[in-house]
């Protein structure tokens, strides 16, 4: 009997396949790769339409990821063109290759005579403790998929049942996510997204899971169960921004 990966139960529909990372940030074969899926089975129909498809949503709709889509033109899983809509600005692709952009105030962008956006200066939604909430745990839910794809014991296993119940949205949890402060355009041989996790331990002996997601360029961390933020020593000082809830 099927049992659920997110809600562990057994007494639902189990007729639809999951997608670890949303079809809309590209994961639907790339260079020459099948997509990421966990087949029917692994995950019940009432979470994967429900609460898994609002953490996608809310995943493909913040800010750095919806430019980036718009910007390389990645259409969604029905073949739609991109848009980003911000606080003050709208960008979409109204034609493959082809950006417009409008925005009613005269301060929402900055260009330097040659069409070129700064757009650094367009409005954005607030990174409220709620909002950081909703996206660290769109990352939760793509790392524990991929943990079951390597280790599907594991990632049934008690240890994870709080982070299940933090997926759902059970329980209200503390932790941070790091967001990278700039975008670096990735090289032609790059895939475009990709979601990576590591079993560690802290200074403290503590153990964890660290998730590491990238897409085009743009990059955020978090983990599953510590949830205090060790910036590795490499690791430059203005490289990213955290965001404690």
């Amino acid at each position: 009997m099927p049992i659920c990966l997110y809600c562990k139960r057994s007494d639902r529909p189990f007729t639809s396949v999951e997608h670890v990372i949303p079809e809309s940030l590209g994961n639907q074969g790339l260079g020459g790769k099948p997509p990421m899926v966990l087949p029917k089975g692994v995950v019940c129909d009432k979470c994967n339409h429900g609460k898994l498809s609002n953490l996608d949503n809310a995943l493909i709709d913040f800010s750095p990821i919806s430019l980036m889509r718009t910007y390389h033109g990645v259409v969604s899983k029905t073949g739609k063109l991109p848009s980003t809509k911000l606080a003050n600005a709208r960008l979409w692709m109204f034609a493959p290759g082809n950006i417009a952009f409008h925005s009613n105030s005269k301060k929402a962008f900055r260009h330097d005579g040659k069409g070129r956006i700064d757009m650094q200066l367009l409005g954005n939604r607030r990174m409220t403790p709620t909002y950081c909430r909703t996206i660290t745990k769109a990352l939760f839910k793509m790392t524990l998929g991929c943990m079951y794809i390597d280790q599907p014991e594991v990632a049934l296993s008690e240890r994870f049942d709080p982070v299940r119940r933090m997926i759902l949205g059970l329980d209200r949890f503390h932790g941070y996510l790091v967001v990278a402060n700039k975008i670096t355009p990735p090289p032609s041989t790059h895939e475009g997204v990709e979601l990576n996790y590591a079993f560690f331990k802290n200074d403290q002996g503590e153990e964890s899971v660290l998730s590491h997601f990238y897409f085009l360029g743009f990059e955020m961390f978090t983990d599953l169960e510590i949830r205090k933020w060790q910036p590795p020593a490499e690791m430059p000082e203005d490289f990213a921004t955290m965001f404690e809830f």
